[in-house]
């Protein structure tokens, strides 16, 4: 599977076999998948949670900023990042 390059007018999505849940045993976010389950820390849950197919990356960049006291083009790249790397894991995918 190709990855879609990550531009700020993407439009990403869990992929259909992903969820977001908390944990029922101590409350932390996880992202179930049919191979396993990975714990979340906070920053990449609130980039996921974000991530419906209908928000672009400036969207979430946007909204991330407005709740972190990052500079923007750390907190872009740092969001990208992050999305990247669940893309790679076919856990994420863009919507056009």
């Amino acid at each position: 599977m190709q990855n879609t390059v990550i531009d700020l007018q993407s439009r990403p999505a869990l992929a259909a076999s992903a969820r977001l849940q908390k944990d029922p045993v101590d409350g932390c976010p996880v992202l179930l998948y049919p191979e396993g389950v990975l714990r979340l820390n906070e920053t990449a849950h609130d980039i996921l949670s974000r991530c419906d197919g209908r928000a672009t990356v400036a969207e979430i960049v946007a909204l991330l900023e407005k709740e972190y006291d990052a500079e923007a083009d750390t907190l872009r790249a740092d969001v990208t990042e992050c999305l990247a790397q669940f893309q790679q894991r076919q856990l994420l995918v863009f919507t056009a």
